[in-house]
């Protein structure tokens, strides 16, 4: 259990690595490097593996349209995801998770179309759905021993670009998969859902954190209510599934 717990604070340190090195490369992030994690686990994934391979490409290639503020906050949406379609959820708060999420992306993207934040609309709502799709594939997806290892040395030719932090950023995804998918087959803790909500947390609070980065008031706004909304619609969920079991 020591080292599952070491094994955790290591998968986020590298969420942090991972979100710095996109800030220090300013989006000039390969394709290639995005697609090595999904390319990594491909063999045992199945459809979900295609999924994701798909849903890495589609966001590698927004990278460099995007604020990297944006492209790092909007995996905020994961915990949001993985509560609005739980066990505990239903219709209704499904509804009301969705409505809150769909405000909060027209608030941002009605601010991008006024010219008062980087990007535009249209690469927030497909970057949104790359995430949807991503972590649709991580719900479905079995663990298994068999990797294509071969893909690692994908990163040579991208460090051999004068890409290091591209080279970094397709590491610290692999070893972040790596980790979940050895943390998934213990049974006494749910370290993958803790995971959920910690990774895309660190990462966007690395850039707060971190001096030299800007991270524009609206994206920390929206970032800190979907990560809110989530949370609390976590904690009445689980205070109404204690008192059904009473």
């Amino acid at each position: 259990m020591v080292f599952s717990i070491f094994q955790f604070f290591i998968t986020a340190f590298l969420a942090v690595i991972c979100a710095r090195a996109i800030s220090l490369s300013a989006g000039d992030i390969p394709v290639l490097a995005t697609m090595i994690p999904a390319l990594w686990i491909l063999p045992q994934g199945g459809i979900a593996g295609l999924m994701l391979l798909a849903a890495m490409v589609v966001f590698g290639l927004t990278l460099p349209l995007q604020p990297i503020t944006m492209s790092v906050a909007v995996w905020v949406l994961v915990p949001i995801f993985m509560v609005m379609f739980s066990r505990r959820s239903n219709l209704w708060v499904v509804a009301i998770v969705a409505l809150i999420v769909v405000t909060l992306n027209v608030g941002i993207m009605s601010t991008q179309a006024a010219g008062k934040l980087g990007g535009t609309p249209m690469v927030t709502l497909v970057q949104s759905f790359a995430v949807f799709v991503a972590w649709y594939a991580a719900r479905n997806w079995k663990g298994s021993n068999q990797h294509s290892w071969w893909s690692l040395a994908l990163v040579i030719p991208i460090w051999a670009a004068g890409l290091p932090y591209a080279a970094l950023v397709a590491l610290c995804l692999t070893g972040m998969i790596a980790s979940m998918e050895s943390l998934s087959r213990l049974k006494t803790f749910s370290f993958n859902k803790l995971l959920c909500w910690t990774l895309p947390s660190v990462g966007f609070a690395a850039l707060v954190v971190f001096p030299g980065i800007e991270v524009p008031r609206p994206v920390f706004v929206v970032w800190l209510c979907l990560l809110g909304t989530a949370w609390m619609t976590d904690y009445i969920l689980t205070v109404d599934s204690e008192h059904k079991e009473v």
